[in-house]
């Protein structure tokens, strides 16, 4: 099996694996397999030595490898042949081999584009014939009920293929894939209770990277097989493992949270009471939180939920649909990782929650990830989520299930203590719907900061919109506590108007303006369709009353700029248009509480006689008919598609250079498969 070579100290010979010498002749363009007609039977029994591939490949100029290309060609046959027997051990090592081969090739074309590797790897005129061969096996190894280790694996080449290069676009192999479809096997894997648990998570992550090939008839045939899906066990796989990966960073950043914050002294609680006592927006300073990595990378699984909520309607029944988290406790690797937090007894495990769904946990995820977004990589996860969840409010079922008086959880939003507004939402079962609402006041009073998220908060108040406008068209009226959102569009307005020298230097504030009195325009025009009570419409004019000064600065500011040569000269116009009603509310309403403090000889009146006031002037109050309040988020969708599919781009081409990173085809990794191979097989 082995020879003895003597070693460089030169006191003791060290024995060369047979593998190794096979690998010597092999790189030395050899014939290795003369004289021995059972060589390749025998050679994909011994273990493969990955690093020593990887190692002589990387030597070797394209010059070199081009002389070698008879044996590499051999290589790659051989290992595709090997996928045909019922030895597993045999596929097992074929497929290491293979996927090494392969990730070592792409490595050299990655440094030189010009290098035509798969020329290397099988002659160019039998290419679509090999690939074809290739991953039709692929498809039949993902489809039988082969053991664990061998779909691992297989699913481990192809995203070593599909991530070959950055862009996905330049990668010359992604041809086959959209030819040769791997979509069934994927989806069969993801409606399988059993392997949806080991495969789940690379199967929506390949699924994702492949949906993302632009093809020369401009139609991706994994978007539309996806847009067709209507199988429910199919769904609710794909919904269960974006769950279970947005579930585990919800923990771990609750495990991190309690580490962090338990060591606090008395005087730490006592500055954060002193602080919540003097709160004032947070405008200059900005919020140092550093979030895991595992939350700033989690940009594969946001990707994946934005395709399915984009491109299926038939996904939205899946939002709601309450899983177990049974399947996902029982994977070994999943155990492995989840023991620091389950020997917490501060923290809770998925099964202590025995049942959830996708929608909750989402929203859950997402007050984490909202609440940085300094760094390129956190604003692009923070912006996909705001994006998704506009597709979500932009779905009438969707929206149906968010209103549902029956359908009702605890949603546990997440914040950091360093916060120091008063906004403390209610923690009791609720609607989705209220529970999203209470996520955007969240974010909205989180971010005044000097570099002002503007497209974010653009995003949350056109979310905002969209709820109250699906609850005007079918006259729902949600039981929520309305003014935290009025009391925090107000904070955000005298905000904007605040700091409008320094933001409109980099951004149109007035757009965002617009958005935010048009929400108070909807309230006010439709409100007793809308609210939950008579004594709810007196309090919105109360808080509009009451905070006049904002909207009468907000009135000053808009009406200045709409009268002088300036670059948002049109958007200063049109918020100055949208104040009318709000501004009649005011000057009616202003007098009349004057002359009754007057009358009664009141000095500081208490809430209720200002109530008083309002209700009994109701009628003498004249309001203007505003539909452009209701929005028109058709003529908008051409320019959502369009920055949507920017930020796609920009962060697929993160997931793919992760992906890479994370694939690993080490002797290591190996070893470790063999020494639990028998526990992975044929699971039942």
């Amino acid at each position: 099996m082995a020879f003895r070579r003597r070693s460089t100290s030169g006191s003791k010979p060290q024995l060369k694996e047979k593998v190794v010498q096979i690998y010597e002749s092999f790189f030395k363009g050899e014939d290795v397999s003369k004289d021995n007609d059972n060589f390749w039977d025998e050679f994909f029994l011994l273990k493969p030595k990955i690093s020593y591939i990887e190692t002589e490949i990387e030597k070797l100029s394209i010059e070199q490898l081009i002389t070698l290309q008879d044996n590499i060609r051999l290589l790659f046959i051989k290992c595709i042949t090997t996928f045909e027997c019922q030895h597993q051990l045999r596929i097992i090592f074929s497929l290491k081999t293979l996927t090494c081969l392969v990730s070592s090739l792409y490595k050299k074309f990655r440094i030189n584009p010009t290098f035509e590797f798969i020329s290397i790897l099988v002659i160019p005129k039998d290419t679509d014939m090999v690939f074809e061969n290739l991953l039709a096996k692929c498809n039949i190894m993902l489809r039988e009920p082969e053991c664990v280790v061998v779909k691992d694996l297989c699913l481990q080449f192809l995203l070593t293929v599909v991530t070959g290069t950055d862009n996905l676009n330049e990668n010359p192999s992604l041809r086959h894939l959209m030819t040769n479809s791997v979509f069934e096997p994927l989806t069969e894997v993801l409606s399988n209770n059993i392997y949806q648990t080991y495969h789940g998570y690379d199967s929506i992550l390949l699924l994702t990277l492949l949906m993302n090939v632009e093809t020369a008839k401009k139609t991706n045939p994994y978007v539309v097989k996806l847009s067709l899906l209507d199988k429910e066990d199919t769904l609710n796989g794909y919904s269960q493992i974006i769950r279970w990966s947005l579930e585990e960073i919800c923990q771990q950043y609750r495990s991190e949270e309690i580490a962090q914050y338990s060591n606090n002294t008395w005087f730490n609680t006592f500055t954060s009471v002193v602080s919540n006592m003097l709160f004032v927006p947070e405008t200059i300073e900005e919020h140092n939180i550093e979030l895991p990595q595992e939350i700033r990378s989690m940009s594969g699984i946001l990707i994946a939920l934005y395709e399915a909520v984009h491109y299926n309607r038939n996904f939205m029944t899946t939002l709601t649909h309450c899983h177990t988290s049974n399947n996902y406790e029982s994977h070994p690797s999943v155990m492995q990782q989840a023991q620091a937090v389950t020997n917490n007894p501060d923290l809770k495990s998925p099964s202590d929650n025995q049942f959830s769904n996708l929608l909750v946990t989402f929203f859950q995820y997402c007050s984490i990830v909202m609440q940085d977004t300094k760094t390129e990589a956190n604003a692009n996860n923070s912006m996909l989520c705001f994006v998704i969840l506009s597709s979500i409010t932009d779905d009438q079922f969707a929206n149906s299930l968010m209103h549902d008086v029956n359908l009702q959880f605890k949603v546990d939003l997440y914040r950091s203590p360093t916060r120091r507004y008063m906004f403390v939402p209610d923690k009791s079962p609720k609607p989705l719907a209220a529970a999203l609402l209470d996520l955007m006041i969240e974010f909205m009073l989180g971010h005044m900061m000097k570099k002002l998220p503007l497209d974010q908060y653009m995003k949350c108040i056109s979310i905002i919109h969209r709820i109250i406008c699906y609850q005007k068209r079918n006259s729902v009226r949600l039981c929520y506590n309305w003014k935290d959102l009025w009391s925090s569009l107000i904070t955000l307005l005298k905000f904007l108007m605040t700091y409008e020298h320094q933001l409109s230097q980099d951004m149109n504030i007035y757009d965002l303006g617009i958005q935010i009195v048009n929400i108070f325009n909807l309230f006010i025009t439709y409100g007793d369709m809308l609210l939950p009570s008579p004594s709810s419409y007196d309090e919105l004019y109360y808080e509009i009353i009451r905070m006049h000064t904002v909207f009468d600065n907000i009135y000053v500011l808009s009406s200045r700029n709409s009268s002088s040569v300036s670059e948002h000269k049109l958007s200063a116009t049109k918020l100055s248009n949208c104040l009318i009603n709000i501004r009649a509310i005011i000057n009616h309403y202003i007098p009349k509480i004057d002359n009754w403090l007057e009358k009664n000889s009141v000095t500081t009146p208490v809430g209720e006689e200002i109530l008083e006031v309002v209700r009994n002037n109701y009628d003498t109050l004249t309001l203007k008919l505003l539909l452009d309040c209701l929005g028109s988020f058709e003529s908008n969708k051409s320019n959502h598609d369009l920055s949507s599919s920017s930020l796609i781009k920009l962060m697929v081409s993160k997931v793919v250079k992760d992906t890479r990173q994370s694939l690993k085809h080490s002797n290591t990794d190996l070893q470790q498969i063999l020494q639990n191979f028998s526990l992975y097989t044929n699971p039942s």
